[in-house]
């Protein structure tokens, strides 16, 4: 191996070479050549690592913030920031309900927002995933069983909670009953225990005639996957209460055929064309495959890059 021996000249003497005055020049590395430039991606994840250090994050989780917000790919970020691939799913979904690191995570996209800093391959991973979540793994509208569904009878049915206030009440009522000198209300145990609000209707209950009671249900959002996360855009307060708020999938899925030049630029060419509905689909499905292999490309090539 050849060892580089750098020397400087003494101390109050300038070096001439030809007649030519000394120039400075930048120091060159270890093998002779002059450091390379950084290039753009390194700088992204060298400002990345610059704003995640300002948060009070453990050294690994800082390192996943940093791999997410190269791809947003969750799974793929924990195991390259050092999680084991057999539980990289689960801790990048515990990683991703942490408000904390949520916020590590948002003041990372925002400074490259301001900086006008847009990776094409990022973009378009994005707006498959969008285009491919599932709604109603975020938000649900449910028909559960009502209060007559399963009691004894089809009479009310109580939890036990509400069963011992009835009592309760019960008792209070003949309390002032006796007071006033009338007679004693009887307890009447109805439908009974064991109400369970999320339970299916019954399909001969007289009192909703097996269609149930509707509800909306959204799913705890610290616990969000892969298959609705990048879905979920926020909360916001209404009047008429919560709102869950999610990203336009109508919206990614015309980004993405555009991209890939599904649409014809004149409604002659696509009526000359004629296209059925399956071969739209298949067309569509095939541009999809190609993205999501450009973007395993992408992971391959970065995985490579990180280890040699």
């Amino acid at each position: 191996m050849t060892k580089v021996i750098k020397s400087r000249p003494p101390a109050g003497k300038a070096t001439k070479k030809a007649g030519k005055d000394p120039v400075k020049s930048a120091a060159p590395d270890v093998a002779g050549q002059l450091p390379a430039a950084e290039s753009a991606e390194q700088a992204r994840l060298r400002r990345a690592q610059e704003i995640v250090n300002g948060f009070d994050l453990p050294p690994r989780t800082k390192q996943f913030v940093v791999e997410y917000t190269k791809d947003m790919n969750g799974t793929q970020a924990a195991i390259r920031a050092g999680y084991s691939a057999k539980t990289a799913n689960e801790q990048a979904a515990q990683h991703l309900a942490k408000l904390s690191i949520k916020q590590a995570i948002d003041a990372v996209m925002n400074d490259r927002i301001e900086q006008g800093i847009f990776d094409g391959d990022m973009v378009i991973s994005r707006w498959v995933e969008i285009s491919q979540a599932n709604p109603n793994s975020l938000t649900q509208y449910r028909r559960v069983n009502c209060r007559y569904c399963w009691g004894e009878g089809h009479r009310y049915q109580f939890t036990p909670a509400e069963m011992e206030d009835a009592k309760q009440a019960l008792a209070d009522a003949n309390t002032k009953r006796a007071l006033d000198e009338l007679p004693e209300l009887v307890w009447g145990d109805k439908g009974g225990l064991g109400f369970v609000g999320n339970r299916d209707p019954h399909p001969e209950c007289p009192e909703c005639w097996g269609e149930g009671v509707g509800r909306p249900f959204f799913t705890d959002t610290r616990k969000l996957g892969r298959e609705s996360l990048p879905l979920y855009a926020g909360v916001k307060q209404t009047k008429d209460g919560l709102e869950i708020q999610m990203h336009n999938q109508t919206d990614a899925l015309d980004k993405l055929a555009r991209h890939f030049g599904l649409y014809k630029d004149k409604l002659a060419d696509a009526v000359e064309k004629s296209y059925t509905r399956e071969a739209l689909e298949e067309r569509f499905a095939g541009a999809m495959q190609r993205a999501q292999e450009r973007q395993r490309q992408v992971d391959a090539e970065r995985g490579l890059g990180e280890n040699g």
